[in-house]
């Protein structure tokens, strides 16, 4: 459960973190602070995000089954499970593509020259508050864990009740 709060609370930091660099870089009029915004996401990028994200998703699948919670018993649990899903598919997929097209193009600028944000710089601010909103969702359902169980959660409660009857 430690590993599953440090990686998750590491991912929510990371996006944090990547969207104060990703409006850096679309709105600074510095191509020093520009080009440093850029390449610190794709360090980040490429250091961390992958593990963080499949270290959060796997932790949360091993809590799921291994709890009393499980994977489809909660809806909230459940919710959990899908957005974490999609973030942990699209980082590799969409997310990465975008912030090596943004250090590609500071790379590619002459110094002292801000680089062409047009092709990915509000795409990533986008990508950034996406991800945040999902993150503190997830964060949000976690704490409060609304909505109850599942139909398979409700079958297996009751034949839990039935089985000790």
């Amino acid at each position: 459960m430690v590993l599953h709060v440090i990686s998750s609370v590491g991912w929510l930091g990371l996006t944090i973190g990547n969207l104060v660099l990703a409006v850096t870089g679309l709105t600074t009029g510095s191509p020093d602070d520009q080009h440093a915004a850029y390449r610190v996401m794709g360090m980040l990028g490429d250091l961390l995000l992958i593990p963080i994200s499949l270290t959060a998703f796997v932790t949360g699948v091993l809590l799921g089954l291994g709890t009393s919670w499980g994977l489809l018993r909660h809806r909230w649990v459940a919710v959990k499970l899908v957005l974490t899903l999609i973030a942990v598919v699209l980082t590799p997929l969409a997310l990465l593509p975008g912030i090596h097209d943004a250090v590609t193009a500071v790379s590619d600028a002459a110094p002292g020259r801000l680089a062409d944000t047009s092709g990915f710089g509000s795409d990533l601010v986008y990508a950034g508050c996406v991800s945040l909103s999902m993150y503190v969702t997830n964060v949000v359902l976690s704490v409060f864990k609304p909505w109850g169980r599942t139909g398979s959660g409700k079958r297996r409660l009751a034949g839990i009740g039935a089985a000790q009857g």
